[in-house]
């Protein structure tokens, strides 16, 4: 497991652990969802929203 996959376990069981009622718990969901995007580039692999985000992009023609 990558170092980014690990961290994003670890928020993640740190967030799962928290009571809802506390609002970091979807900082923290945003935060895991984050390293797993980081893992699979890691891993070599271009992440969905990633994909769609390069897509838009070269739909527009490059523009932001």
């Amino acid at each position: 497991m990558s170092r980014y996959l690990e961290e994003a376990a670890a928020v993640l069981r740190r967030a799962a652990s928290r009571n809802e009622r506390y609002s970091d718990h979807d900082r923290d969901i945003e935060i895991t969802r984050g390293f797993s995007v980081l893992a699979a580039i890691d891993k070599g692999l271009l992440p969905a929203e990633v994909t769609e985000t390069v897509l838009d992009t070269l739909r527009n023609g490059g523009a932001r």
